[in-house]
């Protein structure tokens, strides 16, 4: 069937390409892609079926179709014995709309044995475009060094080569490049011509680290790819360019995904979040993704597998922020990169669930493997075969403020780790200036009430240390959103893990590349191949930045754990404006019991709340006690746990007055196999002490 298909489609084609070969001989390939076939496409030059291979679609063409290609597998193959004969002069040329630009070089049209033999035309990592060619043995590059190919427009893009007179560059049928090499080319007549892909695997390039050669195509649509057996003149070139006049082409940036908009209520859901349909089918599994939404903001916390499920928090303006994770050194030199799950690019290590989830409260847990890039693990024991671990907890109130509890399990638990960064993360179409005002990037504050408003200061070196405030351990990073992402660090004292003692804020400065003065780098998020720390060149893809890096003493050591906790979430505040929320978990105030028929277990700071118990289960349930509120230990929102409640409800009075359940008055219940706890969330502010009174309710 599909041999008959194919046969109906030549007939049909071939008269068409008769004629136009008839005005040009020198025409001998030609890929149109106006015939939709399953695995395959038609030639109409040569009229030869060629394969098709990896994931692809059809789209709007220039005039008809065109091939969508998906960045990752897609190429056409001609067959070595098929493929044109060229002689001492070629010409290339092509339609193509770029998506993203490619990691590395990426050939339009290439048949090449490596550097030894062959061609290679197509674009490098900037949109570049450039010819390639083995000329007398040695291999010759010519580089269109100042015009690159634009973004998510159709762009008309040409390469000539001729033994007597070099090889010449045309962008939009401008010359833009002319390179003067001369001699015969030493093609690869064995070696299949591919178009879209690579032959072998290539490195990234602008990698920070060392390049590992990676698999990756053309992203983006490619039409009208011709092939003739001698070079075309300037005027022949511009000429191909305007008899086309292309539309708009099928592409748009995409960007990272959240959830529906307008949820108007707090809780986490399991949501499957879809991103671009060709990084989806790649993904392998279906399982649902975390979105923490509120409904006393337009914000949300989410984590999402394209992140390998860090979580993250996003703006009203859709400006998305991580805390970073738990990151070791690889301290074998067979583990490549950075150990942490910024490397574990398909979250073979990394899972999240919903771990608690009512009216008053929601609790997400996360646990990953610092993994290296070669999914290695660091510290693993011969013994035992475990290695690094981490877990996560983000215990999350409604007023969008959470409790981040990190547990690292290690061998080497003494060793170099990083467990909090700033890390604003971008769409694709973003670069940092679009999400920073450099007069004001951080507003820092500590627990004396220090502040400062830092911008970003690009003089002189490039560094990560910059000093803050002493003792900060405030913070919010200002997006340009109404609703920023905020810290505090536990002010404990002690080792915190840089050298220093108790907790520390360092900023980073400095210009950091000619495409922007900000650390700009497209390794994380979403990136599947394995790349270590690439710097972004254009804002074609996801990619991160970094503003500071927080230090603080441990929460709880052990001989095997490291455990850190900090408070996070979002606010419309500068830091100093966080002071009295900081005091409120930091300096949390006294809790007076008056009923009898409780006990109280004091405050955690891991969970933000109170944590009571019911002596006895089952009995008629009437909880009494005060809040020492002051200026030094104020009441910013009360949260309790009330073990073995029960499964009833509750009402409320503070000072003698009733609060109606509502947006300042939730409850839940958290069902153990050991009894049913209540959880309760008030929303109140208070420098004063309050009476605070829980009642059964039936």
């Amino acid at each position: 069937m599909k041999r008959l298909m194919c046969f109906l489609v030549f007939v049909l084609v071939t008269s068409w390409a008769a004629i136009t070969m008839a005005a040009d001989a020198s025409l001998v390939a030609w890929w149109d892609f106006d015939q939709e076939i399953s695995e395959s496409t038609v030639e109409v030059a040569g009229g030869i079926v060629d394969t098709v291979k990896g994931r692809f679609d059809y789209v709007q063409g220039t005039r008809g179709r065109g091939l969508k290609c998906d960045g990752f597998t897609t190429c056409v193959v001609r067959k070595a014995s098929e493929a044109p004969v060229l002689g001492e002069a070629f010409t290339i040329e092509a339609w193509v709309a770029v998506q993203a630009y490619p990691w590395g070089w990426c050939p339009i049209v290439a048949q090449h044995d490596g550097r030894e033999a062959g061609y290679f035309f197509g674009m490098e990592a900037g949109g570049y475009v450039a010819l390639r060619l083995a000329v007398d043995g040695q291999w010759q590059e010519c580089l269109s060094k100042k015009v690159n190919v634009p973004l998510m427009e159709w762009c008309h893009i040409a390469g000539t080569f001729d033994a007597g007179e070099g090889v010449s560059l045309y962008v939009n049928g401008e010359l833009v490049e002319r390179f003067g090499v001369t001699g015969a080319v030493s093609y690869a007549p064995t070696v299949d011509l591919l178009v879209g892909k690579n032959h072998e695997r290539e490195p990234a390039m602008y990698d920070a680290g060392n390049a590992i050669p990676i698999h990756f195509s053309f992203d983006g649509i490619m039409d009208e790819v011709k092939i003739y057996d001698r070079a075309l003149n300037a005027g022949e070139i511009k000429q191909a360019c305007a008899a086309v006049t292309p539309g708009r082409a099928e592409l748009k940036l995409v960007r990272l995904p959240s959830g529906p908009d307008h949820v108007g209520q707090f809780g986490a859901f399991y949501e499957s979040l879809k991103y671009r349909p060709e990084w989806d089918a790649i993904w392998r599994g279906e399982g649902p993704d975390i979105v923490v939404c509120f409904d006393k903001g337009p914000f949300r916390l989410v984590s999402w597998r394209g992140i390998s499920y860090a979580p993250c928090w996003v703006t009203e303006q859709g400006n998305w922020f991580s805390n970073e994770f738990m990151e070791r050194s690889c301290h074998t030199g067979e583990l490549p990169g950075c150990c942490e799950s910024m490397s574990d690019k398909q979250a073979r290590y990394s899972h999240t669930k919903i771990v608690e989830n009512t009216d008053a409260r929601a609790v997400v847990f996360w646990r990953n493997n610092p993994a290296a890039m070669n999914y290695g693990l660091p510290y693993e024991d011969e013994e035992t075969g475990w290695a690094d671990w981490s877990e996560e907890y983000y215990t999350v109130y409604p007023d969008g403020v959470a409790v981040r509890k990190v547990t690292m399990w290690s061998n080497a638990i003494h060793d170099w780790y990083e467990w909090c960064q700033s890390l604003p993360i971008l769409h694709p179409g973003q670069r940092p200036d679009d999400i920073f005002d450099p007069n004001c990037i951080l507003s820092i504050a500590n627990m004396k009430g220090e502040h400062k408003i830092f911008g970003w200061q690009a003089d002189g070196q490039r560094t990560q240390i910059s000093p803050s405030l002493p003792a900060a351990n405030i913070q919010v990073s200002h997006l340009q959103s109404r609703f920023n992402p905020f810290l505090v660090l536990d002010d404990r004292d002690g080792p915190n893990g840089a050298g220093g003692m108790g907790p520390t804020i360092v900023r980073y400065s400095g210009t950091w590349s000619r495409f922007t003065q900000f650390p700009w780098r497209n390794h994380w998020p979403v990136t599947q191949p394995p790349i270590i720390g690439r710097y972004a060149q254009a804002a074609d893809r996801p990619a991160h930045t970094y503003t500071a890096t927080q230090y603080s003493a441990s929460y709880r050591t052990t001989d095997i754990t490291l455990t850190k906790i900090m408070l996070c979430g979002m606010t419309d505040k500068y830091a100093k404006g966080l002071l009295p929320l900081a005091k409120s978990w930091l300096r949390a105030p006294e809790l007076a019991l008056t009923s009898a028929g409780f006990v109280s277990h004091g405050y955690d700071q891991t969970e933000r709340a109170y944590i009571l118990a019911c002596k006895q289960p089952g009995e008629p349930l009437r909880l009494e006690f005060t809040l020492l509120g002051s200026e030094e230990s104020p009441i910013v929102n009360i949260a309790l746990v009330v073990k073995n409640w029960g499964g009833g409800s509750a009402g409320l009075t503070l000072d003698g007055e009733v609060v109606p359940r509502g947006s300042t008055f939730r409850l839940g219940h958290n069902r153990r196999m050991e009894g049913v706890d209540l959880i309760v969330w008030i929303e109140t502010e208070r420098t004063s002490p309050v009476e605070v009174e829980l009642t059964a309710v039936d």
